[in-house]
């Protein structure tokens, strides 16, 4: 009973973040780009965003079309020094998160 409620929080809470990735339609200018700090935004939520893009094909092999508009790369954006830096800025958070220095034993000394 708990798998099933954790696995239903989980997929909820997947498909309401995923929400926050949606893009331009298919009518968008290039008049206003995605710039550094939509990079930024689009790095933190870049998981959710995959996620989103697997179930969405999936469901896609039955037939459903559910989070279809769901990007992981906002387009149009203002390219690598912008975009791509902040996209990389966002993706950084995931590399630290859950490291720990390793302690030494008990009775050692560190040099």
């Amino acid at each position: 009973m708990h798998r099933l409620l954790r696995a239903v929080v989980i997929v909820g809470a997947v498909a309401l973040v995923s929400g926050c990735a949606r893009h331009y339609s298919g009518g968008a200018t290039y008049a206003d780009p995605y710039g550094f700090f939509s990079g930024i935004w689009h790095g933190l939520i870049f998981p959710y965003s995959v996620i989103a893009n697997i179930i969405s094909w999936l469901l896609a092999l039955i037939g459903v079309d559910f989070l279809s508009e769901v990007q992981i790369i906002g387009r149009p954006n203002t390219g690598f020094l912008f975009y791509y830096l902040g996209f990389l800025f966002g993706l950084s958070v995931y590399s630290s998160v859950g490291r720990q220095r390793p302690r030494p034993a008990s009775g050692t000394y560190e040099a």
